[in-house]
């Protein structure tokens, strides 16, 4: 009786052994076969008369010149459905490439699009176990297939391009307002019901420097060759109950990212007697709070910054003490910063946008007070705008 409960031992290890060998065998890992799947980069959503339009930007490897490593295209494939599953369903029964969503990193939405609730499509995405809740979102100006399908004069796959606009460096300018699809449901599902999205227009590029718009230049011959564009996202759309309803211009748009407290190497410019003058921020504090009564919005910015450019020459004292920031100089600083949070609270209030998530900190601090109002709207609100600025030493 002994000899078998000694041989036991051995007998479950080699059991383990064999099911965890089996278990490595049988898994893919998450591998993809390129022959059969469509790696998708970025989405493009647009509303039809009978559903949705989904453009997909497919990445295509392209060997490199001089035969040694390769490169990465964007080739995109349109599919129609009344619903998003079924319009991206339509381009994998067309092509039989298995459309993959794990690589996708950018979800694109028509204008038009955006004017009704865009959860009735997002729901699709956040649902879907193989995409990331970090998926950048963007609106653009006209239709999002045509935004995809344009050619870029910054790399070869529009998409790229595109996310170039959305670095750490250009968020921290304070002029663009990032979103991912995680930060977008929580304030859609929140008690503020309000969101935003940075608002992407496509620019072409002429003799004169880059001009609004697209289309095609004239070339030899009497040809016509594409023109390439560049983009730009210092717009930023806001919604509220997941519409879009109004836009934000790029000094509201630094207005809004000063009060989240995270510029740190943007520049604005104030008007001075001796001119304009260009000031550089090397730190900001930022806040948007309720008082106690719920009455009463209190805006607040701290800004450290240091002259950074004239308009008229300087003497070298003048460089030399760029860090101690004239007290005249900061005055027009602040009351120009207060002049862009103004502008972007009435418009918010007007667009009824909560952009501040005011409701949520009367709903988190003091329930009973938020339902006896019955919610938070911000026509109910005074504002009360704070700006200092100082120099940075």
């Amino acid at each position: 009786m002994k000899r078998p409960l000694k041989k036991l031992p051995t007998r479950l290890f080699l059991l383990l052994a064999a099911f965890l060998l089996f278990s490595f065998l049988s898994n893919d890992f998450g591998l993809v076969d390129i022959q059969k799947t469509a790696i998708i980069l970025a989405a493009g959503i647009d509303r039809t008369e009978t559903g949705y339009e989904v453009t997909a930007q497919i990445a295509v490897p392209a060997p490199a010149q001089g035969g040694s490593g390769g490169s990465t295209s964007g080739v995109n494939i349109r599919g129609e459905g009344e619903t998003v599953a079924e319009a991206i369903a339509q381009i994998y029964s067309e092509t039989g490439w298995v459309p993959k969503l794990i690589f996708c990193d950018l979800i694109l939405i028509g204008e038009e699009t955006a004017k009704t609730d865009v959860f009735s499509f997002l729901g699709f995405f956040l649902r879907n176990e193989y995409m990331s809740d970090n998926c950048l979102l963007a609106l653009c100006e006209g239709k999002a297939g045509d935004m995809l399908s344009s050619p870029s004069a910054i790399d070869q796959t529009s998409s790229f391009a595109m996310e170039k606009l959305f670095s750490d460096a250009a968020e921290k300018s304070g002029y663009v307002a990032n979103t991912t699809l995680k930060d977008f449901a929580i304030g859609y599902y929140g008690v503020s019901g309000s969101g935003f999205m940075p608002f992407i227009r496509a620019l072409k590029q002429s003799d004169g420097g880059a001009q609004s718009g697209s289309g095609e230049e004239s070339a030899g011959g009497g040809q016509t060759k594409e023109q390439k564009l560049v983009y730009t996202a210092e717009e930023t759309a806001v919604f509220s109950e997941g519409a879009f309803v109004a836009l934000l211009n790029r000094d509201e748009t630094f207005a809004y990212k000063l009060l989240c407290g995270s510029v740190f190497a943007g520049n604005f410019t104030v008007e001075t007697d001796g001119g304009t003058v260009s000031l550089n921020v090397f730190k900001n504090d930022g806040s948007a709070e309720l008082d106690k009564t719920a009455t009463r919005a209190q805006l607040s910015v701290d800004i450290r910054a240091r002259v950074y450019d004239k308009s008229a020459p300087s003497d070298v004292g003048e460089i030399t003490q760029s860090e101690i920031l004239p007290s005249a100089v900061a005055e027009n600083a602040e009351r120009r910063v207060e002049e862009m949070i103004l502008s972007l609270w009435d418009k918010c209030t007007q667009a009824d946008c909560d952009l501040f998530s005011l409701a949520r900190q009367l709903y988190r601090r003091d329930l009973p007070l938020y339902k006896e109002k019955g919610g938070l709207a911000l026509s109910d609100l005074a504002p009360s705008v704070k700006v200092s600025v100082s120099g940075i030493r």
